[in-house]
């Protein structure tokens, strides 16, 4: 009955062992300090833009990405993440664009609209929207954009995706299903050493 029941757990087991793929999309921005539409150095900060799922050509509103995280930090010391977002998420947007050789770029489309008035804020960081007219994404251009600004200073910036592999993540009943054949295997070694 005990190898039974052992067998039993064991497929359960192997068929809980499925894994759930857990896509996250990430946007590494560069920042200059120069108002132009070239990236150039020196370089005064970077960052990471990250949400679920695949990213995909399109504007999106900041409350539509699951699990939406930002965090920028800058050479003087100064960071920016978004628990500083002080704009509405369902009216501040994004614009993910195709640069080709399989990358994805992205700039803020401000409040007010995807492609509207109004600035995309984290406190003293504050990234101006960028209209359809001059998106380098509509534009087939390289990606650049202005304008960004930090405390008394800004200059133009790139977020360019970046490929995140799939991470898989077990099941829960995976798991339940390794705590009983463990569990099995327990009592069994356990009779065995009675008999």
């Amino acid at each position: 009955m005990l190898k039974k029941l052992s067998i039993a757990a064991a497929g359960v087991t192997m068929i809980s062992l499925q894994t759930i793929p857990a896509h996250a999309a990430q946007f590494n921005f560069t920042f200059d300090a120069t108002f132009d539409d070239e990236l150039t150095e020196p370089f005064v900060g970077s960052g990471v833009l990250s949400f679920d799922g695949d990213a995909q050509v399109g504007s999106y509103t900041l409350d539509s990405l699951s699990n939406l995280d930002m965090n920028f930090s800058f050479n003087d010391g100064s960071s920016f993440g978004t628990a500083d977002l002080t704009t509405n998420l369902s009216s501040a947007g994004i614009s993910i664009f195709d640069l080709g050789a399989g990358e994805l770029g992205l700039v803020f489309t401000g409040e007010g609209g995807l492609i509207g008035e109004g600035s995309v804020d984290l406190g003293a960081l504050t990234f101006e929207p960028t209209p359809a007219v001059n998106n380098p994404g509509f534009a087939g251009g390289n990606g650049v954009t202005k304008l960004y600004f930090n405390g008394s200073f800004g200059g133009s910036y790139t977020a360019v995706s970046s490929t995140v592999s799939s991470v898989s993540t077990p099941e829960p009943a995976s798991i339940l299903g390794l705590l009983a054949l463990g569990t099995l295997g327990v009592t069994s070694l356990k009779r065995n050493k009675e008999v």
